[in-house]
C-alpha cells in the first residue's frame, strides 16, 4: 500500500477512535447528571391548577373530607406523616425544595401536587416521566381526592388522613 493510504486509515482510526470516546463521555455525563427530560414547551402548555380555576377544570363537588396529614404507606420513607395545617398546596416530588421529598428514583424532581380547593384536595400531575396513580389508575387532569384513595408516585404510596 501507499504511503498515502496507510495515512489516510491512521487518520480515519483516529476519528472513529474520538468520536468512541465523546460518545462514552456523553453517556457517563447522562447517568452522573441525569437527563432534562420535560422540555420548556411541555411546561408552558400544561395546564397549571390554582384555586380559581378548578370550577373551569370539571373538578365536581362530591364529598369532601377534611385531612390533617399525608401518611406515607410504602417507600423509602414509609411510617412518616407530613401535616397539612394551613398549607394551600403540596408539591411532592424528589426535589429538596418540595414540600413532600420523595427517595425515589422513578420520582421525578417537580412530580405532583396537591392543591387545597375549597373544602376538597385536589391532585395534579405536573407532567412528570412515570407519571401518578390514583387508586391503581394513572391521572392526566387533576382530580379531587376522596377519603381512602392511594396515590402512588414509583414505589412510594400514600394518602390523606383525617
Amino acid at each position: 500500500m501507499s504511503e498515502l493510504a496507510l495515512f489516510l486509515i491512521r487518520i480515519g482510526f483516529v476519528a472513529v477512535l474520538w468520536v468512541f470516546i465523546l460518545s462514552l463521555l456523553s453517556v457517563i455525563r447522562a447517568d452522573l447528571y441525569g437527563r432534562r427530560v420535560i422540555s420548556r414547551i411541555a411546561k408552558q402548555n400544561a395546564p397549571m391548577l390554582t384555586a380559581g380555576s378548578a370550577a373551569s377544570l370539571g373538578i365536581e363537588d362530591g364529598d369532601s373530607f377534611d385531612p390533617t396529614e399525608i401518611a406515607v404507606l410504602t417507600g423509602r420513607t414509609a411510617g412518616t406523616n407530613i401535616p397539612l395545617e394551613n398549607k394551600k398546596e403540596v408539591l411532592i416530588g424528589r426535589a429538596p425544595s418540595s414540600d413532600m421529598v420523595i427517595s425515589d428514583e422513578f420520582a421525578s424532581s417537580m412530580h405532583a401536587k396537591l392543591v387545597h380547593v375549597g373544602p376538597d384536595w385536589v391532585l395534579q400531575d405536573l407532567n412528570s416521566t412515570n407519571g401518578t396513580n390514583l387508586d391503581g389508575k394513572k391521572i392526566t387532569t387533576p382530580v379531587t381526592i376522596r377519603a381512602g384513595m392511594t396515590i402512588r408516585i414509583g414505589t412510594t404510596t400514600f394518602e390523606l388522613r383525617s
